[in-house]
This record gives C-alpha cells, sequence and structure tokens, in this order.
C-alpha cells in the first residue's frame, strides 16, 4: 500500500480550520449498497410496532420526539461487514488515516448518522473531546455521506479554527439532546470565526481534529440524509486517556489492514483511565 501523504495546501487547511475534505473516496454505487444495509435495518419494526409503521414519520414536537428523529445507530458497523471493511477498516481509508495515526490503527468509535426528511432534527455544538470526557486530542475523526450532505438537508457546520481553543467543558441545558458546548461560547467563536458549511457529495470524506467545534441543523428538506462515521486511535493514545475504554477494535496492525470479522478487540494493558463525570447541567440560560 503507498502512503498517501497531503499536498501543502492540504496540510494548511487542516492546520489552520481543523478539516479537511476529501472527493470521490468511495464510488456511488458501493456507498448506495451501504446505505441499503443501513436502510434495512432502520425500516425493520421495532418490538411491538406494525411492520406498516414507518419509523421515520414525523413525531410530537418535544424532548422525547426530538432525541427520537435524532437516529444514530451506535456501535453498529462492527456488524456491518460491508461497511466495517470498506471504511473503519477499509485499505483506502486507512490509508488515510495512517498519516494521523502510523502503521497501528485501532477503532475507537463507529456509528451511522440518519435525518431523516422533515423531521430530522438538529446535532447541537459540541466537540467530540468533549463528549468524550478522555483528554485526547489525536484521534483521527471522519465522517461520509452516504447521499449528498447539503445546507438544505442538515450538513456538518464547523466553526475554522475552533480546534485551537482547547476542550470546553461540555453542560446539560433543559432542552439537551446530550452534552453540548455552552452556547454563550458558540455565540462567542462563531462571531469571532463565522461558521463553514461542510457540503459534500456522496462518497466524500471529511477529517477534523478532536477539538473542533461543529453542529448539524435539523433536516427540513424532503431529501434524507444518512451517513457513516469512525474515530481511530492508537495504542500511544489510548495509553494516556482519562476514560478507560472497552470497545476498540483492531483496523491495522503493523501496516497490515485487519481483516478479521468480527474485528478483533483489542487488549490494552496498563490502562488507567476511568468512568467519565456526569455532564454540569445549566438551569438557566
Amino acid at each position: 500500500m503507498d502512503r498517501w501523504e497531503p499536498t501543502r495546501e492540504q496540510k494548511e487547511q487542516y492546520e489552520t480550520n481543523g478539516y479537511l475534505i476529501l472527493r470521490n473516496v468511495i464510488p456511488t454505487e458501493l456507498a448506495a449498497e451501504m446505505r441499503g444495509v443501513i436502510r434495512n435495518v432502520i425500516l425493520s419494526p421495532e418490538p411491538g410496532t406494525n411492520a406498516d409503521m414507518d419509523p421515520m414519520d414525523p413525531m410530537e414536537d418535544s424532548l422525547r420526539g426530538r432525541i427520537a428523529r435524532y437516529r444514530k445507530l451506535a456501535n453498529f458497523c462492527v456488524s456491518a461487514p460491508l461497511i466495517w471493511h470498506n471504511f473503519h477498516a477499509g485499505e483506502k481509508i486507512l490509508n488515510y488515516v495512517r498519516y494521523f495515526l502510523g502503521d497501528d490503527i485501532i477503532v475507537k468509535f463507529n456509528s451511522c448518522f440518519l435525518k431523516p426528511a422533515r423531521t430530522g432534527s438538529a446535532t447541537p455544538w459540541h466537540q467530540d473531546n468533549g463528549l468524550w470526557r478522555d483528554g485526547e486530542t489525536e484521534p483521527a475523526n471522519c465522517w461520509m455521506p452516504l447521499e449528498p450532505a447539503t445546507r438544505e438537508n442538515g450538513c456538518l457546520q464547523f466553526i475554522p479554527g475552533s480546534h485551537k481553543a482547547g476542550i470546553v467543558e461540555h453542560v446539560l441545558y433543559p432542552d439537551s439532546i446530550h452534552g453540548e458546548l455552552p452556547r454563550e461560547r458558540v455565540k462567542e467563536m462563531v462571531s469571532k470565526h463565522g461558521i463553514d458549511h461542510i457540503e459534500m457529495g456522496t462518497g466524500d470524506i471529511v477529517f477534523w481534529h478532536s477539538s473542533m467545534m461543529h453542529y448539524s441543523p435539523p433536516n427540513k428538506s424532503d431529501k434524507s440524509r444518512i451517513a457513516i462515521a469512525g474515530v481511530w486511535t492508537n495504542p500511544k493514545i489510548v495509553k494516556t486517556s482519562k476514560r478507560f475504554w472497552n470497545k476498540f477494535r483492531w483496523a491495522m496492525k503493523d501496516g497490515k489492514v485487519s481483516t478479521q470479522f468480527p474485528p478483533a478487540p483489542v487488549q490494552i494493558e496498563n490502562q488507567t483511565g476511568d468512568k467519565s463525570k456526569p455532564f454540569r447541567v445549566v438551569k438557566d440560560y
């Protein structure tokens, strides 16, 4: 496998803005197959419901309804070989990840994110390491849409350069669906740096720094938005973590892609991390 090296312009963009977009990494036909795997899961009836009930139908405008419309299939990809072998442990993707992490690569996080047409709710402003609360700043974060991600259907939004602001303590508001950045801090950062709308085509990918402040708005369009995400790390980073993780899987060892499926778990010795503390609750804002 030839090692990928970013161009000088790509390096400058990542260092300055905190993210890097690469186009047409996965063929549209393969992306469509991945999308089909996910749709087969989300369209399966929930226990106690009828098969003709669409789980993507609009729900009431309440916190419960917003949570239901924010659909995430966490840790799903370890049971989906097509997605795993072409993304999280895919040779082409890992060739990019190697630039950030070297030849021993561990999958820290895998998920699918779904914003159904007209009802897909917002993902609040956050930093990934602000949610993890493990003190890590070096993992490689990547997101790939399986259908076009546009301003209309809720594409990612980044505050360029916000990765240089350090890890900010995340909080819970009465209407939060998960930990998020303090809203006053977000207003200050947007006023200072602005917002980049990360519009992407099917099979494009974006890498970003773990401290990047990012968000995606509700999907009010008639087009859905399905994407997959991965976070990769390495044994050196994991050993310094302030939080104990137990769901790591090997993606590459000694420069060779791990082809085992289900993916092999990673045993980290002498990990000193602990359970994360609850988010601070903000009652008045």
